[in-house]
């Protein structure tokens, strides 16, 4: 087994921990290097055309691939190493990963590691809804997969359940892939984003935001054909070909978890002080891997911050 050290290992390479890695390269780290599952860096959106990215951090407006590219480029070029299609196993110590990768077999060693693995949204099978397993059921990740990296056929008529900023890019994602939505259900009393965002995308895109509507039962046995809803009217049936369950986040902790950290018990995320430093010395964690989630530009600034903060 190949065995490596550095100063700064990160784990993510989506917006935090890009940040954070370029962070530590221009306050005098040598050594940084960037994890990644995936086969490409720049997470969630580099598989989100649509725009609205970078308005906080870089203070412009830019779509998911170009924001995340320009990330991956800034980078590379502070001389972050990064490798994608690896995945870290376990704790091969308290400062210490195995990982497994095209390459075979590693055990690297640093000085600090950084938790940035991000989130993902709950699937349909998380949330015990009612009804056979047709296709045509995504989640928002899923949906844009499909779309903007496979380029598949999704449907024609969407409902998307939940109402946060997560599910306002569903709609947008869908639109691009020729697909009407119909439906946005929530069962609040409004949507959870912002007014301008709501009224943007309903406007143009002409669906219909139902509140105080749960989802009951999903019809359809080799394909989606609708779905059972409960209003405070009473029951109904939305026609649909096309389900995407959106937001109802999950931190994605099951490295933090096989670290033995303290977790909170009601976001199942790591504890951090106020430096971000969780409750093994040297091993921080930041961006949608804590709870609440937030936006890319957001991550991002956090994963910037540490520069001030810790290093």
């Amino acid at each position: 087994m190949k065995k490596s050290e550095v100063d700064v290992l990160i784990v993510g390479a989506g917006p935090a921990g890009l940040a954070a890695a370029i962070a530590a390269k221009q306050s005098g780290f040598t050594r940084v290097r960037v994890l990644d599952r995936e086969r490409e860096a720049g997470g969630v959106p580099r598989h989100s055309l649509h725009t609205g990215y970078g308005f906080r951090d870089l203070h412009r407006v830019m779509s998911g691939p170009k924001y995340a590219a320009r990330y991956i480029t800034k980078a590379l070029e502070s001389g972050v190493e990064i490798s994608t299609s690896t995945t870290a196993l376990d704790w091969a110590g308290d400062l210490a990963l195995a990982l497994t990768s095209p390459r075979g077999l590693e055990e690297v060693s640093a000085s600090q590691i950084l938790l940035a693995t991000g989130a993902r949204e709950r699937g349909r099978n998380a949330r015990a809804i009612a009804g056979t397993r047709p296709a045509g059921i995504y989640n928002t990740g899923s949906l844009q997969q499909s779309v903007y990296l496979r380029h598949q056929e999704i449907g024609t008529r969407a409902v998307i359940i939940g109402a946060e900023h997560v599910s306002f890019s569903a709609v947008m994602t869908l639109a691009h892939a020729g697909v009407q939505t119909v439906a946005m259900l929530t069962p609040e009393a409004r949507h959870q984003s912002y007014f301008p965002l709501h009224w943007g995308t309903a406007l143009r895109y002409r669906y219909a935001l139902r509140t105080r509507t749960e989802l009951v039962e999903i019809l359809g046995r080799d394909r989606v054909s609708g779905v059972r809803v409960a209003t405070p009217r009473g029951e109904e049936v939305i026609k649909c070909d096309t389900i995407v369950f959106s937001a109802d986040w999950i931190p994605d902790n099951e490295l933090a978890r096989r670290g033995s950290l303290q977790m909170s018990e009601s976001t199942k995320s790591p504890i951090v002080n106020h430096l971000h430093e969780t409750s093994r010395s040297g091993v921080f964690a930041l961006g949608n891997l804590l709870m609440p989630i937030k936006s890319a530009d957001q991550c991002a600034l956090e994963g910037a911050s540490l520069l001030s903060k810790n290093w």
